[in-house]
């Protein structure tokens, strides 16, 4: 009993570690980016297709990666996608030309998608759904940690070295966490025996019509609710550095480091949630979401106010809204992309839930990269956070639609 108790804080340890290096190794474009945007590397549009790019070959990885993820042994997918990013970090900064820059964070993107899923079968598998929930809420908050890291690195990086150093090191960080973390679950997984359903996987997944399950559920429609969240979440992110260097004139370094405020208020968000998952009210995911996605469109109006005002009392009121937005995008990606796959457990179909559901989060992040991009350019920041009051309204919509269904499927369970 011992043994097994340590290999299941063993598997969350390492799976925390794993997703910790693959948003490490994701962000750093978009962290980067502003730096690169003001050093005239990369044009504003390209900037966003390439981000763009990496969403959408995401999102489209994490179909196959969910798909796989059910079949084959999870540690393995795992191991190749931070092999796979590693490369490509180490290559995009010594690309000679822009537009080169696009195919090779878009097969990042797809080395990103095989993570996630993985992860969601290995804790579903081995966990609890009650201990599953709480070991996502940790290798959720790794990714988070990672990303304050890097906020926090990358201005020192471009202060005494160059933009480019951010991936160099981004690159030796994954290939070091990718060795560790295959012989470390290797000797885990084989000691406690956990793999065992894969002989029986395609056929117990087979007696699941997948389709079906998407309907009665309602889930089809907590799809549309986390491509609302993934436009506002990896929105807000990816574009604030540059946002708040543009509408209250910081340089590029203070706009980097101000951002790390982002995960901060998103890991403290996550932690209340979790908190309160229990509770009646949070513990049905879509309507915890819609919640949160309310108290975004009422912290979204006064942003969209006050952004160009010149003044620092309201710029640092911005960050706090931006932030406070972000955290509410976190914590409904939490509800949604952690705890609603582990639902799906029983049915053999966490993996394949888990995929779907984070390929929708990154349809709506690759709108954002470059629907931002154009709105911002065009019509401004005042005016980009209008659209993302739309946007937030869309997923309170559809988290009505689907709770019905989905609080059936609930007590079902």
């Amino acid at each position: 009993m011992l043994k097994a108790r340590y290999s299941k804080k063993g598997i969350v340890l390492l799976c925390t570690i794993a997703y910790f290096a693959s948003y490490f190794s994701r962000k750093t474009f978009a962290v980067v980016m502003v730096e690169m945007l003001e050093n005239g590397v990369i044009e504003r549009e390209i900037a966003g297709v390439v981000g763009t790019a990496l969403f959408v070959f995401y999102g489209a990885g994490q179909l196959i990666s969910g798909y796989l993820g059910d079949r084959i042994s999870p540690r393995y997918l795992m191991f190749s996608g931070l092999m796979v990013s590693a490369l490509c970090n180490l290559l995009l900064p010594l690309v000679p030309n822009q537009y080169l820059m696009i195919p090779i964070w878009a097969i990042n993107g797809f080395a990103q998608a095989l993570l996630w899923p993985p992860i969601v079968r290995i804790l579903s598998d081995n966990l609890s759904h009650e201990k599953y929930v709480s070991a996502s809420l940790i290798v959720t908050c790794g990714a988070h940690v990672s990303t304050i890291v890097l906020y926090i690195l990358a201005p020192i990086c471009i202060s005494f070295m160059s933009w480019k150093s951010v991936f160099f090191i981004s690159t030796i960080f994954c290939v070091v966490v990718g060795v560790i973390f295959l012989v470390a679950m290797c000797f885990i997984l084989k000691s406690d025996k956990s793999e065992e359903l894969e002989e029986k996987a395609s056929v117990e997944h087979d007696s699941v019509h997948i389709f079906k399950t998407f309907w009665e559920s309602g889930v089809i429609w907590i799809f549309i609710c986390i491509i609302a969240m993934g436009f506002m979440r990896d929105g807000i992110e990816s574009w604030l550095p540059t946002l708040y260097s543009e509408a209250f004139g910081r340089d590029s370094s203070e706009s980097i480091l101000v951002s790390v405020a982002l995960p901060i208020f998103s890991i403290i968000s996550i932690f209340v949630v979790r908190t309160i998952h229990k509770g009646r009210v949070f513990n049905n995911e879509v309507m915890g979401s819609g919640i949160l996605f309310g108290i975004s469109v009422v912290l979204c109006i006064p942003l969209a106010i006050l952004i160009n005002t010149e003044s620092a009392i309201a710029r640092v009121i911005c960050l706090a809204l931006a932030g406070l937005v972000c955290a509410c995008m976190h914590a409904c990606n939490f509800l949604l992309i952690s705890c609603v796959p582990g639902r799906f457990a029983k049915t053999g179909r966490a993996s394949t839930i888990g995929g779907l559901c984070n390929a929708c989060t990154y349809i709506g992040a690759a709108s954002s990269m470059y629907g931002i991009a154009l709105v911002s350019k065009h019509l401004g920041w005042s005016a980009t956070a209008c659209s993302w009051i739309g946007i937030c309204a869309l997923g309170i919509i559809f988290c009505v639609v689907a709770f019905k269904k989905y609080t059936r499927f609930l007590h079902h369970e």
